[in-house]
């Protein structure tokens, strides 16, 4: 596991399900998964599983913080019981939010665990085996609700790259126009066919 998240039984204003909605139109949310910040333990990583209108599996990426970095990614304010205001900010637009996407897919890893033993909708994991992995500084050069481009040092080296999550969930061997996904990748077993494997997200070096 990429960590233990930590839960709070307490009221948030507005709700998620208004923030996803007014964001990403009429969906019903179905639960999450998550991701931990695992260098200041300061930025929340949650992205939400819902279905649509036409009753496909979406996602909608957020990162919880607690204070503003990009007026452009912020989605919402909310007040969070114990926490206080909360800037909830599309986490592809969101560093540390992407930082930790890219290293769960480099290093194989899964999603973060619960403290309060509650499981994620999706058992999302990476396809990659690095096991000796130092991520930094990760800076955006490009980000859409689906989208991020930009450069990471790794290991001491900076290099340039492409991080995809799809909006709709599908199979990652066909996923439209002749698509075939890479092979560093976050994929989950799709919860009502377990048979069947989702694209969570992609990753490819540009260089």
């Amino acid at each position: 596991m990429s960590g233990v998240a930590k839960m709070y039984d307490t009221t948030i204003v507005p709700s998620k399900d208004e923030v996803a909605r007014n964001w990403a139109g009429s969906v019903t949310l179905k639960g999450s998964y998550r991701l931990v910040d695992t260098v200041d333990e300061e930025v929340g990583i949650e992205v939400l599983i819902a279905t649509d209108l036409d009753e496909r599996l979406v996602q909608i990426p957020f990162s919880y913080r607690p204070s503003e970095i990009n007026p452009e990614e912020t989605l919402s304010t909310i007040e969070h019981g114990v926490l206080g205001q909360r800037w909830v900010t599309n986490a592809l637009g969101d560093p540390v939010a992407v930082r930790e996407i890219i290293r769960t897919i480099l290093t194989g890893d899964d999603g973060a665990s619960r403290d309060d033993g509650v499981g994620p909708y999706l058992d999302i994991r990476g396809t990659g085996t690095e096991t000796d992995l130092k991520l930094a500084d990760v800076e955006l050069t490009e980000s859409t609700r689906q989208r991020a481009v930009g450069t990471v040092e790794v290991n001491g080296r900076r290099r340039q790259f492409l991080l995809r999550l799809p909006h709709v969930l599908a199979g990652f061997k066909h996923t439209g126009r002749g698509h075939s996904a890479t092979a560093l990748r976050l994929v989950a077993p799709h919860p009502g066919q377990k048979d069947r494997e989702l694209l969570i997200a992609e990753f490819n070096w540009m260089e």
